[in-house]
């Protein structure tokens, strides 16, 4: 159900990294962590990778960069417990036992050091520049954050705990089974505030109920739901809410072929549901005509911050991009192809 994910997010609290957590990964057997930095070719190494991968017939999970959604921050290969990231900041991946199922691969030494030596002043300037475009993308979305608790407020705690206990109600049904012990979960993210807009990534497949919550009351009713299944001894997926990561935004089972997905009305939904459930509609009803009035205006003070943060990491990447322009002349990337022929010739070559 999860070929294409973030394990990354731009959140009002900065950059929040689920990297970690692939060590964690019982279907993971090796993990290669990639360093090096910019231009060096470390996503068309991946993106070499991955498609040798599924020409000979292996599924492949792609990790998407959450500020380049066009480039990859790594891949996982279940067939053959194979994990393979950039483990360069901001999501800094480093073994916890080096040698020991996890290593290093180097793409640094394909850089020429010397033609980049007359270049530092301009690097260096480019990764101020760069930098400097996240503090104004936190600010703004810390303020989005700020505002969705306060308007969520105003609808007072026991309306939503009454609208959020019927829906899972309704969602639940009578359908829990027992397990035979606890299952796991693993987080991802299933959206991101990126250079590209706000973006959300749909579930290959599978049978997917949405649950429109512009006022991000659901969160709780999904931990409860990924709770029960864990208990039942069911493995959980569970996608994070890069507005508010220490919520849930999504519970999937792919044991099953079925999930719940919170939908952000500022975000794209789903590509294809089969259920809706819609929280927004239960939460207003009845709510005062002066409530929902100033509730409007903070949801339109959220959308103008959204897209201020939006536009900064448009320049962000802008000047990302220029890095990379500035080292890519002096990448050899004759050896960095070299090094992708062997470890694809290593990994899929039949012994």
């Amino acid at each position: 159900m999860t070929d294409t994910y973030f394990l990354g997010a731009n959140t009002p609290e900065g950059f929040r990294s689920e990297y970690d957590t692939l060590q964690k990964d019982p279907r993971i057997r090796r993990l290669l962590i990639l360093k090096g930095g910019s231009g060096c070719g470390k996503s068309t190494l991946m993106k070499t990778v991955a498609a040798r991968a599924e020409e000979t017939g292996r599924r492949v999970e792609r990790i998407l960069c959450s500020s380049d959604p066009d480039s990859l921050d790594g891949l996982l290969i279940p067939e053959i417990g194979l994990a393979l990231v950039d483990g360069t900041a901001p999501h800094v991946v480093e073994p916890a036992l080096c040698g020991c199922g996890a290593n290093y691969l180097n793409l640094g030494r394909c850089y020429r050091e010397a033609e980049l030596r007359p270049l530092i002043p301009a690097i260096r300037a480019a990764k101020a520049a760069n930098t400097a475009c996240y503090g104004p993308v936190s600010g703004c979305l810390h303020a989005v954050s700020d505002l969705a608790k306060a308007r969520r407020q105003l609808l007072g705690r026991e309306r939503v705990l009454a609208v959020t206990k019927k829906a899972l109600g309704q969602i639940l049904d009578g359908e829990l089974p027992q397990g035979n012990g606890p299952g796991t979960v693993r987080r991802i993210y299933l959206s991101g505030i990126t250079p590209k807009g706000l973006l959300s990534i749909s579930p290959a497949e599978g049978r997917i109920w949405t649950i429109l919550d512009s006022w991000g009351a659901g969160s709780g009713l999904l931990r409860t739901l990924a709770d029960r299944w864990i208990e039942a001894g069911e493995n959980v997926v569970l996608a994070m809410d890069p507005l508010d990561p220490d919520a849930a935004a999504g519970v999937l089972l792919p044991n099953r072929g079925q999930g719940w997905l919170r939908v952000h009305p500022d975000f794209p939904g789903p590509k294809h549901a089969m259920l809706r459930l819609d929280l927004d509609t239960a939460l207003e009803d009845g709510l005062p005509d002066a409530i929902a009035d100033k509730a409007r205006e903070m949801r339109n003070l959220e959308r103008s911050l959204l897209r201020q943060a939006v536009s900064w990491l448009r320049q962000a990447k802008d000047h990302h991009d220029l890095i990379e322009e500035l080292y890519r002349p002096a990448v050899d990337f004759a050896a960095v192809t070299r090094e992708t022929e062997l470890l694809c010739r290593e990994l899929f070559t039949e012994p």
